[in-house]
């Protein structure tokens, strides 16, 4: 476990609750996308938001899109991450208030119960203007004249797990349409529980281009266009002074490090048809849970390193996520978005710790096999593959 993705994979380890470990409904299809006919068109603006969600002095960082945080995240996280209390930490957990970043309209609410642990949050939808949606995660408390109006969570009920060893059990409030002012407290976040870490903030722009899958089938698709192919960075769609505010500050949970690559706010853009970059998955598995695939792609923190997520499909492997920098020549550490169906195996390697060997067979058919320790791509040579390598398909 490495530095930028400590907390975001204590948050799914620990909380597995249904608004942070699995993302918002519409991964899968949402029931609560409509928007009522009362809220205004958005224009060609994306400056949307006003005033940040949580105040700039109550949050420690701001996680952009994209984290991997296998087994609950191994794809790429549809939303961002807002960590009010810092999980490397033993200071005090603090519960801040959230408010609405704009005049909004709320529309929906989730209430979910993680095991074990049994952590009840709530999951709000809203829409500051009818082409975007958003979603904040876990919400610790809603404010008394939201909640009356959004009980009781009698919806849709169902129960699933995001994780092995884990299950949520979630029911979803009537459709509403709630009008908040902008600078509203509409909840709060955080607090005293050591798993209490902070906000997911989701958002979908259904004006943008969708996201360039290697394969779109792959993917739930919703009328409405606010799902995964439309999700966008929701710290993107702040004006100024804020937007200027939070961009600095874009980076790790604990805001040691800051994103500086383009885009700031991450991205899913990740996948790279024909080479080995990118979203894998089992063949035989549908698309969710998403704890049965694989995904090869720069850290959301860090582009210029590369992170392997593996689920947990992948044999001989218990080491969760791991990275490694790598190289534009030659087999070993090579960049993925460089490894073609070219008929060669590449090892892949943190030196002393992991290695594994991948090949691409075809242009949408990557072989990969964990290598027992201690390995290193010297001390495996030669490369070959065994039984216990493991086939994903794009």
């Amino acid at each position: 476990m490495h530095r930028s993705t400590i907390s975001a994979a204590l948050l799914c380890a620990a909380l597995v609750v249904a608004a942070a470990c699995g993302g918002g409904d519409h991964t899968t299809g949402a029931t609560s996308d409509v928007i009522p006919p009362s809220v205004p068109a958005c224009g060609p603006t994306t400056a949307v938001f006003a005033i940040p969600p949580v105040a700039l002095s109550d949050f420690v960082g701001w996680e952009p899109l994209g984290a991997f945080n296998p087994p609950g995240h191994t794809f790429p996280t549809d939303h961002q991450y807002i960590y009010v209390n810092n999980p490397a930490s033993q200071a005090p957990r603090r519960e801040v208030n959230i408010v609405a970043p704009a005049d909004l309209t709320i529309t929906h609410a989730r209430k979910g119960t993680s095991n074990p642990g049994s952590i009840t949050d709530y999951t709000l939808d809203f829409a500051p203007c009818a082409e975007v949606y958003g979603e904040f995660g876990h919400v610790l408390t809603v404010a008394p004249s939201i909640l009356n109006t959004l009980e009781p969570f009698d919806q849709f009920c169902s129960t699933y797990s995001p994780a092995p060893g884990a299950t949520v059990s979630v029911c979803e409030s009537k459709s509403v349409a709630i009008k908040i002012a902008a600078g509203d407290v509409i909840g709060t976040a955080g607090g005293p529980s050591p798993h209490s870490f902070g906000l997911d903030f989701s958002l979908w722009d259904a004006r943008v281009a969708p996201t360039a899958f290697a394969n779109p089938a792959r993917w739930p698709t919703v009328t409405s266009k606010f799902d995964r192919f439309h999700v966008v960075p929701g710290s993107d769609y702040f004006a100024e002074p804020a937007r200027s505010q939070i961009a600095p500050r874009m980076g790790s949970f604990d805001g040691t490090i800051r994103r500086t690559a383009p885009p700031v706010g991450g991205t899913l853009d990740v996948d790279v048809p024909g080479t080995a970059m990118g979203v894998w998955f089992t063949p035989s598995q549908p698309t969710f849970p998403e704890y049965m695939h694989l995904a090869i792609a720069p850290d959301h923190v860090n582009p210029s390193r590369i992170d392997i997520s593996p689920g947990i499909s992948l044999t001989n492997w218990n080491r969760g996520l791991v990275f490694f920098t790598p190289t534009s020549s030659g087999f070993v550490n090579r960049h993925p978005a460089q490894i073609t169906a070219d008929g060669q195996i590449y090892c892949l390697e943190t030196l002393g710790s992991w290695a594994v060997i991948v090949q691409l067979t075809n242009a949408s058919t990557l072989r990969i096999e964990g290598l027992l320790q201690p390995a290193t791509c010297a001390s495996a040579k030669p490369w070959a593959f065994t039984s216990a390598a493991v086939q994903y398909v794009r």
